[in-house]
């Protein structure tokens, strides 16, 4: 599976990226845009940002997310003990102005170069 994704505003590229995590891309893309255009993060800090996932009323949580709100929902809370691959692999590359900046996932030891 895969979802390349890119990220258009007034006309221009802003961001393009892609994941890997079987079903579980589509939540590692979503957070990492809503992180970077929602939230003015960097690319890099929104890949490297604590995800969550929600699956069979179950939510899966990395470390740094508040669930506090949740506790009187019906839903089983799974919480990892640090960032995990279960929670997919975004690669990134955000443009600002003439500039690109790139973000490989931790979570899959990804790494961005520019040459």
């Amino acid at each position: 599976m895969m979802a390349p994704s890119v990220v258009m505003r007034d006309g221009e590229v802003e961001l393009v990226l892609g994941s890997a995590g079987s079903n579980r891309i589509r939540s590692a893309i979503l957070q990492t845009i809503v992180g970077v255009v929602d939230h003015g993060m960097t690319a890099r800090a929104a890949v490297e940002a604590p995800r969550v996932h929600f699956e069979r009323s179950t939510l899966f949580i990395e470390p740094g997310i508040n669930v506090s709100e949740l506790r009187d929902m019906d839903i089983q809370v799974v919480r990892f003990g640090a960032l995990n691959l279960f929670f997919g692999g975004v690669q990134a590359v955000q443009r600002r102005g003439s500039d690109l900046f790139g973000a490989g996932d931790p979570r899959r030891g990804g790494v961005a170069v520019s040459v």
